[in-house]
């Protein structure tokens, strides 16, 4: 299997629904011009690819220091819709919702998959298990996308882009690295991506964790599927994105200084302690990521 770089907990249900329903509103007769994924001529669709993400935050100014601060990204405004972007290179989204009052509903990031068809992945996912949280959109230069849960609340997206996706390449620091599913069965979460993006599930037979599983597609690795230990059991699924850094050691250092925490330490087992997991003042979890060439992604 070709290595790949590619990106690019389970919150109250109704809130992220509503948080994540048009998002960019400027006028009803107005759809926000979101910018395409890709502006490279003639760019393939990569289904399975996850190719955009977004951050769904109650506190957008400080999530913005943040980050500028933490990774370098710089940021644009369209509507009430901040997109980031790494070195000129869009990245994400961030947008401001109010936090409930009466529930613990916590920030997170989440990530789209390019699917070939989004009518047909979301008929796929309800038949599954999962639920359609907000309905398909169009957006003229970016295509076309929803937003779903799978039957044990991770959210994520599907999109169809209008430009084509971006290619595979090597990611700079700043950037997107890799996303895992950490998932209390893994195995059955990978039925469930497999009839909704098409991957093929392959059980990491390298991993020293039990039910660790790749999701792949057209030979290369898209994410990694982990199983939570039994002690973790009762912990909410949800997906976990990657961005790549020179020096994890450094960047927990910064991300403390500017507000964060430290979710999940650097440990020898993990990747060689070549990741980390840190939360923004917010409380929206992300991971870090040193990359060495060669190494393979979903090897834990």
């Amino acid at each position: 299997m070709k290595p790949l770089i590619s990106i690019p907990w389970r919150p109250p249900v109704l809130w992220l629904a509503a948080l994540c329903v048009t998002c960019v509103p400027l006028r009803a007769s107005e759809p926000p011009q979101l910018p395409p994924l890709t502006t490279a001529a003639g760019n393939p669709h990569l289904p399975g690819k996850f190719v955009w993400a977004d951050l769904v935050t109650d506190d957008l100014p400080a999530a913005r220091k943040f980050y500028g601060s933490l990774f370098g990204w710089t940021f644009r405004e369209i509507g009430n819709y901040t997109i980031a972007s790494s070195d000129e290179r869009p990245m994400c989204g961030l947008f401001q919702r109010q936090r409930p009052a009466d529930n613990n509903a916590t920030p997170r990031w989440f990530g789209y998959i390019s699917v070939p068809d989004v009518g047909r992945a979301l008929k796929a996912a309800t038949n599954a298990g999962g639920r359609i949280l907000a309905a398909p959109q169009r957006f003229q230069r970016r295509g076309e996308q929803a937003i779903l849960a799978d039957p044990e609340g991770s959210v994520f997206g599907v999109m169809r882009s209008s430009s084509g996706d971006p290619e595979d390449f090597l990611p700079d620091p700043g950037e997107w690295v890799w996303i895992e599913l950490l998932s209390r069965n893994a195995r059955q979460a990978g039925e469930f991506y497999h009839a909704v993006a098409g991957y093929d599930v392959l059980e990491n037979t390298t991993s020293a964790h039990p039910g660790s599983y790749v999701f792949a597609s057209e030979g290369y690795a898209r994410a990694a599927a982990l199983t939570l230990p039994e002690a973790k059991a009762g912990r909410a699924s949800r997906w976990l994105l990657f961005v790549r850094v020179k020096s994890v050691a450094a960047c927990i250092t910064r991300a403390e200084q500017l507000g964060g925490k430290v979710l999940l330490q650097p440990r020898a087992d993990l990747h060689g302690g070549r990741i980390a997991v840190i939360a923004d003042p917010t409380g929206a979890a992300i991971g870090i990521m040193e990359w060495e060439p060669g190494a393979q992604k979903g090897g834990q």
